[in-house]
C-alpha cells in the first residue's frame, strides 16, 4: 500500500483511477480529506467514492494522527503547516501540480490551512461543516477532557474501564487515544486562516447543515469573496450534511462541472 515519508512521518495515501468512459485532461485529481476520527475508507462507506470516481481520478490520504497514517503523540506534530505538508508530499509523490479538494469537519479545516500554506496547489475547493476561523475552545476543551478520563480509564483496567460504554470503547479500537488529544490540542491553539482568503483566486464551494454549529460562521466567510459560494442545507445536523450524500452530491457535482 502507498505510503509517503513527510520528516519521518508516514502518510498513506491511494490513488483511484477514474471509473467512466471519458476521461477530460483539464480535471486534475480531487483529493478528499476526512474528518477527526475518520480514515479514508469513510468515503467508500459514506457512498461519496463512487459518483465522484466516474468522471475523474481520486486522491484519498489518511490525515497524520488517522487510518493508516502514522500517530505522532507531540502537539506540536500536528501544526496545521505539517498537515499541509503531508498533503504536499502525497501530491508530490504522485506528481500533481494542482488539485480539487474535498473535505469535510476536520478535513475542511485543513483545506482553509491549504488555503493558507499552499494556496498555488489548488485549482479548487469543496468544504463542508467547517469554518476557517479561530476555534470556540468550549467544545475542544471537553472532548480533550473526555478523552482524557477515556485515556486513563483504560489504562487503569478493572472497574475502571468497566464503566467505560462499549460504544465509546469501540470509537478506540483504531484509534490513538493520545494522538488525537494532541491533535485536539493544536486545534485549540490555532489562531486561524480566515486572512489567507483575501488571497484566494481558486473557486471554493462552502456548505453547511443549517443546524450544525459551523454553520453561521462557514457563511460569514464566504462574504466579500467573489470566488467563493455558499450552500445551506435545511434541517440537517453536522453529522447530517456528511451521510445525507444524495443531498450533497447533486450540488457538489454542478460546482465541478461548473
Amino acid at each position: 500500500m502507498p505510503h509517503i515519508s513527510n520528516n519521518g512521518v508516514s502518510i498513506f495515501y491511494r490513488v483511484l483511477p477514474q471509473t467512466g468512459a471519458e476521461a477530460s485532461a483539464s480535471n486534475p485529481p480531487l483529493l478528499l480529506l476526512h474528518g477527526f476520527m475518520q480514515q479514508s475508507n469513510d468515503w467508500f462507506d459514506a457512498g461519496y467514492v463512487d459518483p465522484l470516481n466516474v468522471a475523474r481520478d481520486l486522491l484519498l490520504v489518511d490525515a497524520r494522527g488517522h487510518g493508516l497514517s502514522d500517530k505522532p503523540h507531540g502537539v506540536a506534530d500536528y501544526r496545521m503547516e505539517l498537515l499541509v505538508a503531508d498533503l504536499q508530499a502525497v501530491m508530490d509523490q504522485s506528481e500533481l501540480a494542482q488539485v480539487d479538494f474535498m473535505g469535510y469537519s476536520f478535513g475542511a479545516w485543513v483545506g482553509f490551512g491549504m488555503v493558507h500554506f499552499a494556496p498555488e496547489r489548488l485549482r479548487s475547493l469543496v468544504l463542508g461543516g467547517m469554518h476557517p476561523y479561530v476555534r470556540d475552545p468550549g467544545p475542544l476543551n471537553r472532548r480533550i477532557d473526555r478523552f482524557t478520563r477515556t485515556r486513563d480509564a483504560l489504562a487503569a483496567g478493572g472497574h475502571h474501564a468497566d464503566l467505560i460504554p462499549d460504544a465509546v470503547k469501540s470509537q478506540f479500537e483504531h484509534n490513538d487515544i493520545e494522538a488525537l488529544i494532541s491533535l485536539t490540542t493544536a486545534i485549540r491553539e490555532s489562531e486561524g486562516f480566515e486572512s489567507a482568503l483575501d488571497r484566494l483566486t481558486a473557486r471554493a464551494l462552502i456548505y453547511a447543515g443549517e443546524n450544525d454549529p459551523a454553520c453561521s460562521q462557514a457563511r460569514e466567510c464566504v462574504s466579500g469573496h467573489e470566488s467563493m459560494e455558499f450552500l445551506s442545507l435545511p434541517e440537517l445536523g453536522h453529522m447530517d450534511a456528511w451521510r445525507r450524500n444524495e443531498l450533497v452530491l447533486p450540488h457538489i457535482q454542478r460546482f465541478f462541472d461548473g
